[in-house]
């Protein structure tokens, strides 16, 4: 009988072990910097009028030389319209 206890015992132990090591993981993050964003210039005729990828957010260029400044996880998706450029 006693070795039942020993291996509940020894279990225990392991689990709060382990759960004190996965505390530790997350105190020692630290966060990716942040990015800054893209200025696209938009060279088409009419207005354009986009959501980001990955923000959600909507861009308008409403005329030919508008600058606007794109989230950076945003600016990959955008480079792919023949009607903008990076300024």
């Amino acid at each position: 009988m006693s070795c039942c206890g020993q291996k509940r015992e020894a279990f225990r132990h392991e689990s709060e072990t382990s759960s004190r090591a996965r505390a530790q993981d997350f105190t020692d993050f630290e966060p990716e910097p942040e990015k800054p964003p893209k200025v696209f210039e938009y060279t088409g005729d009419d207005n354009l009028i986009l959501r980001g990828i990955s923000s959600g957010a909507v861009y308008h260029f409403r005329f030919k030389g508008e600058k606007l400044a794109v989230d950076f996880y945003d600016s990959s998706a955008m480079m792919g319209e023949r009607d903008l450029k990076i300024a």
